[in-house]
C-alpha cells in the first residue's frame, strides 16, 4: 500500500454504511467511515490510533471491495459527471448534536449523560456518525426492544441525513495535491477519550446504585491517572457489583457502566 494514496468508498462500501448488508466488524466499519476521498492513507494512519492497525484494515477494506483509489470508483449512472463537483449541501452538526442529546435525555434520563459528553465533544460528521453507530448498538442493552426502537426512530433521521451527507462528499473528487512548500490543511482528530467525564459518570452511577457504601471505590476511581488504570477499576467493580446488590440492580447498574468499558476497550485497542 502506498501511503500517499487516496480512498473512496465503492458502492459496496456505501451499501454496508447504508443498510450493514455485510456486517463489517466494529472496527472495520468506523475504519470504512472515515474513508472521505480526501485524506490520504498516511493521514488516516495517524489520525485513528485508536481504531488498532488501520494500514492493515485499510488494505483488508480495499481488498474486499469496500474501498478503491478514485480512479478505479465509476459515477454513479444516475449522477450527471457535471455534477460531481457540487459541494454537497451544509451539514448542520450543531443542530444534529441538539437532536441526538434531546432524544439520549429522553430515552435514558440522567444515564445518558456520559454519551452526550461523546457526542458533543464530536468535531465533524465523521466522528458524528461513529457515535450514533455505537449509540444504535447500545440502545437495545439499556432499554427493552420496543423503547429501544422508538428511541432511535427518533434519531433515525440524523443518521439518515449523515448518510446523505457524507455519500454526496464522497463523489467529490481528491483535492490535488498542495505545491511544494504549501501547508496541507489538517483534519480535525478523532475525540479523545475524556478520563475526568468518565470518572465522574462512574462516581454518578456508583452513588446510584449503592449509596454511601460506594465512598472507597469513588476514591480508587478518583486516583486513577491513565485510562489502563480506569479499566482495571472497572474490572473490578464488574467483579463486585453481584456481591454488594441484587442480580437485577447489579445487571442494571453494570449497564450503565458499560458504555465507559466499550469506549475504553476502542481507546486502548
Amino acid at each position: 500500500m502506498e501511503l500517499n494514496q487516496v480512498y473512496l468508498k465503492t458502492a459496496k462500501g456505501q451499501e454496508e454504511i447504508q443498510s450493514r448488508t455485510h456486517k463489517l466488524p466494529a472496527y472495520a466499519r468506523r475504519l470504512l467511515i472515515m474513508v472521505d476521498g480526501r485524506s490520504t492513507a498516511a493521514d488516516l494512519i495517524g489520525r485513528l490510533t485508536t481504531l488498532g492497525d488501520v494500514e492493515a484494515g485499510l488494505a483488508e477494506l480495499e481488498a474486499g471491495g469496500f474501498i478503491a483509489p478514485p480512479a478505479s470508483v465509476a459515477p454513479s449512472p444516475a449522477t450527471p459527471a457535471a455534477n460531481l463537483a457540487a459541494a454537497p449541501p451544509a451539514f448542520n452538526l450543531d443542530a444534529a448534536k441538539h437532536v441526538i442529546q434531546s432524544g439520549l435525555l429522553s430515552a435514558l434520563g440522567p444515564a445518558a449523560e456520559y454519551w452526550i459528553e461523546c457526542v458533543e465533544a464530536t468535531a465533524n460528521p465523521e466522528q458524528l456518525r461513529i457515535e450514533c453507530d455505537a449509540i444504535h448498538e447500545l440502545l437495545p442493552r439499556l432499554l427493552s426492544a420496543p423503547q429501544a426502537e422508538q428511541a432511535w426512530r427518533q434519531l433515525e433521521p440524523v443518521m439518515l441525513s449523515l448518510e446523505r451527507w457524507l455519500a454526496n462528499r464522497a463523489k467529490l473528487p481528491a483535492p490535488s495535491a498542495p505545491a511544494s512548500g504549501a501547508t496541507a490543511t489538517a483534519l480535525p482528530a478523532p475525540a479523545e477519550f475524556n478520563l475526568d467525564k468518565a470518572k465522574g459518570f462512574i462516581r454518578f452511577t456508583l452513588l446510584g446504585a449503592m449509596g454511601p457504601t460506594a465512598a472507597r471505590r469513588i476514591e480508587r476511581i478518583d486516583a486513577t491517572t491513565t485510562p489502563e488504570e480506569l479499566r482495571v477499576e472497572l474490572d473490578g467493580i464488574h467483579d463486585m457489583l453481584p456481591k454488594v446488590l441484587s442480580k437485577r440492580q447489579a445487571e442494571q447498574a453494570w449497564r450503565q457502566l458499560e458504555p465507559i468499558m466499550q469506549s475504553l476497550a476502542t481507546a486502548l485497542s
